[in-house]
């Protein structure tokens, strides 16, 4: 699917779909980042679907006989009364994707327990009402288009995270449920009743801001990674390859306390990064290295994919996992000496007791392991995110 969006190059995508998230009288949701003037990364793009799009498809599908309603998610879906999210889409789902690689993307959602033929109806009415009003505007979704991948703002936001408290109240078209205690599970349940029941003022939880990214001017992506270079490649990413090893100043990120999830999500093992700490190093990145340069349209794609703060970049989903080995080590009756004369040291003491007195309980092993960190023998790749940033 990657090698076809990037061989098309399509101005408008359309992910269709069927859920079994709550239950609702829409019969067909839709939904892009940008709804009703809401945060998009590509914002001319956005504002077209808003409002040329958006109009045109809910008129044609009401005027066919079906309900069409905003793509949404219940807060708590054990609770359906108690608010709904509208969420900014983050990149892993089709129109969080197309939002960030400035192309049209409408995530289509019908519900499972609708009928089916109904189903297939909603569904062509929405695609051929999208064909007709990306046809008859064409020129506007071209430019707009245009416009976001020509943006180079210089600072992007790096996450966004659901707000804790409710931003709005909307009139919601939704179906009546009642709860039965389940033998099987042993809890409350929901059963719904297929009444329909106008909720008129439903919490609405909109998603927030969480952190920024300063773009730098390039990324180094060392040709130690092979499997990473390929993946820019494969979404369309530019990238100018080294033929001979290349000293380079950059600034390189080492994660703080990194937290390996319990559990694989879509064949990954995620990983919380914890925070990093900020080096300027000058590395050698040998043949077959790639510099990724930010001046080109995918430069908000190619930042969520490398800079490790993104919960969506390849080191959040896993890609890294060499970096939380130490690959060095020394032994304890060879570290216990070099600490004690380390102990000589006046600042190294004192630096010594402050720690101590944060961790009382520290064995042997974490205290020579404390001298061994200081040391020249040290692996200095030890959780280093091996990606350099050109300043």
């Amino acid at each position: 699917m990657l090698g076809l969006i990037v061989a098309a190059d399509p101005d408008l995508y359309l992910d269709l779909h069927v859920t079994d998230d709550i239950d609702y009288q829409y019969d067909i949701t839709f939904g892009f980042n940008g709804w009703n003037h809401r945060e998009a990364r590509s914002p001319a793009i956005a504002a077209w679907l808003d409002t040329r799009l958006r109009p045109a498809v809910a008129s044609a599908l009401s005027a066919a006989g079906h309900i069409p309603g905003r793509l949404v998610s219940a807060k708590d879906g054990r609770d359906p009364d108690g608010g709904i999210v509208d969420d900014v889409t983050p990149a892993r789902f089709s129109n969080g994707y197309g939002d960030l690689r400035h192309m049209g993307a409408i995530l289509v959602e019908n519900h499972s327990l609708k009928p089916y033929r109904q189903r297939v109806l909603g569904t062509y009415v929405l695609v051929e009402a999208t064909l007709s009003a990306a046809g008859a505007a064409s020129g506007d979704l071209k430019a707009a288009v245009a416009h976001d991948r020509a943006a180079r703002p210089p600072i992007i936001v790096a996450n966004w995270k659901p707000s804790p408290d409710p931003s709005d109240t909307i009139e919601f078209k939704g179906i009546a449920h009642s709860s039965f205690v389940s033998p099987a599970s042993g809890r409350p349940e929901i059963r719904w009743t297929g009444t329909p029941v106008t909720l008129t003022h439903l919490t609405v939880f909109h998603d927030v801001r969480d952190g920024t990214i300063t773009l730098p001017t390039a990324w180094w992506v060392p040709a130690t990674r092979p499997d990473v270079i390929a993946k820019l490649k494969l979404h369309g990413v530019r990238v100018e390859a080294v033929t001979a090893p290349r000293r380079v100043s950059v600034e390189m990120e080492r994660l703080a306390d990194p937290v390996i999830a319990s559990h694989a999500n879509e064949g990954h093992v995620e990983l919380a990064i914890g925070g990093v700490t900020r080096e300027l190093r000058t590395e050698t990145f040998p043949a077959g290295s790639v510099r990724v340069p930010a001046d080109q349209p995918l430069r908000d794609l190619a930042a969520i994919m490398l800079e490790p703060e993104s919960r969506e970049s390849l080191l959040a989903w896993g890609e890294f996992p060499e970096i939380l080995q130490r690959t060095e080590y020394i032994e304890g009756y060879a570290m216990a000496p070099l600490a004690d004369r380390m102990l000589g040291d006046g600042a190294t003491k004192s630096a010594f007791a402050v720690w101590l007195a944060a961790h009382p309980n520290a064995d042997a092993d974490a205290r020579l392991a404390w001298f061994y960190a200081r040391t020249p023998y040290y692996d200095d790749r030890y959780l280093l995110y091996p990606i350099g940033r050109e300043l």
